[in-house]
């Protein structure tokens, strides 16, 4: 099987990963900070190792670190535990759902009104929309660092230091560009960063991370779940310092284990390394798919000069989710549909059947390229007759 589905999960994982989660469960299989015995002993360094390798590749501190079972369950937290009664939040046209569903919840139990603002065109003109949307009572910029569908990405750095000098929180999607593009929670005065373990982190599925940055405290008060941390089980409530404060429960170290492996991974491969070989190979397809006019390509002039790891594309008269199976009926794994993206899809104007999304990884090859391109030539072609 060929795997260009890797927007979605990163697959394969390096070896190492697969090593390290196989090893701690084994080995290292007690319950952390539930007693002192030598294996919780083991699972909890194991825990603490990811979260210093989390902190230095983010620019964070350790006890910032807040482990959640994926980008999601991130997000939700960030927000919920920051919003105010009464707060207005912005949000970027080309939100995942794990923004948009989250915001709109609270929009409809009266807690909070929301604008969207424009990600079209360069970074001025994404902080112009900024502007013309924030109101005395906007508490909080909740926003995507790269689509999911599309080569757009968000001027994080500036859209934080204009949070940072206002007062307001900023929240980052980071789902897509952990492990591939540098991000530095302090530099870009990010207060929240939700991360996935499983796409450019190229950890295992099942962990995910919230990082803080050193000036969230003045907005993160309300806890989002409660329960067993392992420390002060005297007290009635949480803990009020990180992390313990937002963790509860078991925590799963092998795949916390397997995440910090494939972050150290990353450090020894260079991420500009990665980064570098999967927007080579996407332009490798990109160039294959242009020249063919039953092929429809979205956002194309966006290709010409970014740092991208997504192509979308249709085929005409056949469906996505068509192409999308017959393409796996050849060995190739791509994703069809709305992505969780439908007001992406919106904007771009491929609502409400959706396109054809190939996402690369760093063990994709031109090999694979030429395959792939081959047979969307050769469905086209059908098409065409």
């Amino acid at each position: 099987m060929i795997y260009f589905d890797n927007a979605a999960t990163t697959w394969p994982k390096p070896d190492i990963v697969y090593y390290t989660a196989d090893t701690v469960a084994k080995r290292h299989g007690g319950n952390a900070g539930r007693g002192g015995n030598a294996m919780a002993v083991a699972a909890a360094e194991e825990i603490y190792n990811c979260r210093c390798a989390l902190a230095s590749f983010f620019g964070a501190q350790p006890e910032n670190i807040i482990f959640t079972l994926n980008t999601t369950y991130a997000i939700n937290m960030a927000i919920k535990s920051s919003v105010r009664q009464g707060s207005h939040i912005l949000i970027s046209d080309i939100e995942h759902n794990s923004v948009l569903r989250p915001i709109i919840e609270l929009t409809k139990r009266g807690v909070i009104t929301y604008d969207i603002f424009d990600s079209s065109g360069d970074a001025d003109n994404v902080m112009e929309s900024i502007r013309r949307h924030i109101r005395s009572n906007t508490r909080m910029i909740v926003c995507t660092h790269m689509s999911n569908i599309v080569p757009v990405t968000l001027p994080i750095a500036k859209i934080g230091s204009f949070c940072r000098d206002r007062g307001i929180c900023f929240i980052v999607d980071a789902a897509q560009s952990a492990g591939f593009l540098d991000i530095n929670v302090e530099e870009m005065k990010i207060d929240a960063l939700c991360i996935p373990g499983h796409k450019g982190l190229y950890g295992m599925q099942g962990c995910g991370a919230l990082v803080l940055g050193d000036n969230a405290g003045e907005y993160f008060k309300r806890t989002f779940i409660e329960g067993g941390s392992g420390s002060d089980s005297s007290l009635p409530h949480m803990p009020e310092y990180t992390p313990d404060r937002y963790e509860a429960g078991t925590m799963p170290a092998h795949t916390i284990a397997a995440l910090r492996a494939g972050v150290e991974w990353i450090n020894t491969r260079g991420i500009s390394d990665i980064r570098q070989h999967e927007t080579s190979i996407c332009t490798d397809i990109i160039k294959r798919l242009k020249k063919n006019p039953n092929v429809k390509l979205y956002y194309e002039d966006s290709y010409d000069d970014g740092t991208y790891n997504i192509v979308l594309f249709n085929i005409k008269g056949i469906p996505p989710t068509e192409v999308s199976t017959l393409l796996n009926e050849r060995g190739i794994c791509v994703r069809a549909g709305l992505h969780c993206a439908p007001m992406a899809h919106k904007k771009i104007g491929t609502y409400p059947e959706g396109a054809v999304r190939i996402s690369c990884g760093v063990f994709n090859t031109e090999r694979e390229a030429i395959r792939l391109t081959n047979e969307i030539k050769r469905i086209a072609d059908m098409s065409a007759k």
